[in-house]
C-alpha cells in the first residue's frame, strides 16, 4: 500500500504534464504561424527599403521614409480605431456573429479613408513646395495607395481574432510575391521611384485583399442599430488609443521630420536604413503581441490577474531571449550585412549607431507586453498616458540629439522613449488594477 500511493502520484504527475504538453501544442502552432505571418508581411516590406536604399540616391530614399513616417501615423489611427478594438470586442461580446461585425467595420473603414485621401493628396503640393518633388509624388501615391494598404492590416488581424493565423500567413505570400515581382519590374523599366514603390505595396495590398476577403466572407449588410452600437464600442475604446496615436508617432516618426529639416533628406534615410536592420527582431515581437492580446483577454475572463501575470511573465522572458540572439547575429555579421544588403552604402553607422539599433528590440518588449496587459483589462487610458510621456521625451531628449548628432541622437531617443514607455506601464499594470 505504501509503495502504491508514490506511485499513483508518479502517475499523476506524468497526465498532468502530458495534459499541460497536449494544451500548449495549439499554442505553439499558433505562434508559430503569427510568427510566419508577420514574418512574410515584414520580409516584403524589408526587401523593398532595402532594394529602394540600394538602388535610390540617398535624398530619394530619404524622401520615400517621409512619406512612410506619415503612413505609419495614418496606421497608427486606423489601427486605434478598427484594428485594436477588434481584437478585443471580435473574441468577446461580437464572437457568434463576427461576420457582421467585420462587416461593419469594413465600412468604416472606407467612410473614413476615401475623405482621409483627398486630404492627404491636399497635403503633398504643400510638402512638395516644403521638400522636394520626390516628397509630393511620394505622398501623392500614398494617398492613393494607402487606404488599400491599411484595409490589408484590417483583414489581416481579422484572423487573429479566429486565432487562425494560418491564412494570415497565406496571403502574406501572395503580397510578398505580388510586391517584389513589382519592384523588380519597375527596376528593370527605370521607374523605380519612392511615389513608385507605395504604388507597388497597393496593388500588392489590393490583390492580397481580394483573397482574404472570400476567406473571411464578410457581411456586409446590417441594421442600423448594429452599426450605431459598433461605432460607440470602437469609439470609447479607440479614443484613448487614437489620443495616444500623435505621441506614439512622435516617439517613432519625428526624427523624420526633424532630420531633413535639420541635417539633409540623406540623414532620415541613414535612419531607414539602421532601423531596417532592426525590423525583423521588431516585428516579430509585435506579431506576437498581437497574438498575446486575444490570449490575455482569455487569461482575464478565465483566470484573472493571476492567469494574465504567468503570460506576461513567459512572454517578456521569450522576448528577451530572441532580442539578445537577434542583437549577437547582427553585431557579429555586421559588415557583411551592410555589404550583401546596401552594397557598402550607410556602412559609416556600422558602430555605435548600429549597436544602438540592435537594443530597439530589447526596448519594445516591455511596452508591447504591458500595453497588451492594459488593453486585454480594457484600459487604454493608461496606455495613453505611457504614449505621452514617451513622446515628451522624444521631444524634450532625442530631439535635441538628434539635431547635435544625427542618426546616432535620435536613436538614443528612441531608445530612452521606448524604455520609460514600457516602465510607466508595468506601474499602472501593478498600481491602477
Amino acid at each position: 500500500m505504501s509503495l502504491a500511493i508514490p506511485q499513483l502520484e508518479i502517475l499523476s504527475g506524468r497526465e498532468q504534464l502530458r495534459a499541460s504538453v497536449k494544451r500548449s501544442l495549439p499554442w505553439v502552432g499558433k505562434g508559430s504561424l503569427a510568427i510566419l505571418d508577420q514574418g512574410l508581411f515584414a520580409s516584403s516590406n524589408f526587401l523593398l527599403n532595402v532594394l529602394l536604399a540600394r538602388w535610390l540616391a540617398p535624398d530619394d530614399y530619404g524622401a520615400f521614409a517621409l512619406a512612410y513616417s506619415v503612413f505609419l501615423l495614418l496606421l497608427v489611427f486606423h489601427n486605434a480605431m478598427f484594428t485594436e478594438p477588434m481584437l478585443v470586442f471580435g473574441p468577446g461580446k461580437h464572437r457568434e456573429r463576427f461576420p457582421e461585425y467585420l462587416g461593419i467595420l469594413l465600412r468604416g473603414h472606407f467612410a473614413l479613408m476615401l475623405p482621409g485621401a483627398a486630404l492627404l493628396a491636399a497635403t503633398a503640393v504643400l510638402l512638395g513646395w516644403l521638400y522636394s518633388l520626390a516628397v509630393e509624388r511620394a505622398f501623392l501615391a500614398l494617398a492613393i495607395g494607402g487606404p488599400f494598404v491599411l484595409l490589408l492590416w484590417l483583414l489581416r488581424r481579422a484572423f487573429y481574432v479566429r486565432l487562425n493565423p494560418g491564412w494570415a500567413a497565406a496571403g502574406g505570400v501572395v503580397y510578398l510575391l505580388i510586391l517584389l515581382a513589382s519592384a523588380l519590374t519597375l527596376r528593370a523599366d527605370g521607374r523605380l521611384t519612392p511615389a513608385t514603390g507605395f504604388l507597388a505595396m497597393a496593388a500588392a495590398s489590393l490583390i492580397t485583399c481580394l483573397l482574404l476577403f472570400v476567406l473571411l466572407r464578410p457581411r456586409l449588410t446590417t441594421d442600423s442599430s448594429s452599426l450605431r452600437a459598433v461605432a460607440a464600442d470602437h469609439w470609447r475604446y479607440g479614443r484613448w488609443v487614437a489620443a495616444g496615436a500623435g505621441p506614439g508617432w512622435v516617439t517613432d516618426n519625428i526624427y523624420y521630420l526633424v532630420l531633413p529639416a535639420w541635417v539633409g533628406l540623406a540623414e532620415a534615410g541613414g535612419l531607414k536604413a539602421l532601423l531596417n536592420l532592426a525590423m525583423p527582431a521588431l516585428q516579430t515581437i509585435g506579431a506576437l503581441g498581437v497574438l498575446l492580446l486575444p490570449i490575455l483577454v482569455r487569461d482575464r475572463d478565465g483566470g484573472g490577474l493571476r492567469a494574465m501575470k504567468k503570460t506576461l511573465r513567459l512572454s517578456l522572458a521569450l522576448f528577451f531571449l530572441g532580442s539578445a540572439c537577434y542583437l549577437a547575429l547582427l553585431w557579429g555579421w555586421r559588415w557583411q550585412i551592410f555589404h550583401f544588403l546596401y552594397a557598402g552604402k550607410y556602412a559609416a553607422y556600422a558602430a555605435w549607431p548600429l549597436l544602438l539599433a540592435g537594443l530597439l528590440p530589447f526596448a519594445q518588449s516591455l511596452p508591447v507586453v504591458m500595453g497588451g496587459a492594459l488593453r486585454a483589462l480594457e484600459r487604454p487610458n493608461l496606455t495613453f498616458w505611457s504614449s505621452v510621456g514617451s513622446g515628451a521625451v522624444a521631444l524634450a531628449l532625442g530631439v535635441p540629439l538628434a539635431s547635435r548628432l544625427g542618426v546616432g541622437g535620435a536613436l538614443v531617443g528612441l531608445v530612452v522613449s521606448y524604455v520609460l514607455m514600457g516602465v510607466l506601464m508595468l506601474f499602472f499594470f501593478t498600481t491602477r488594477t
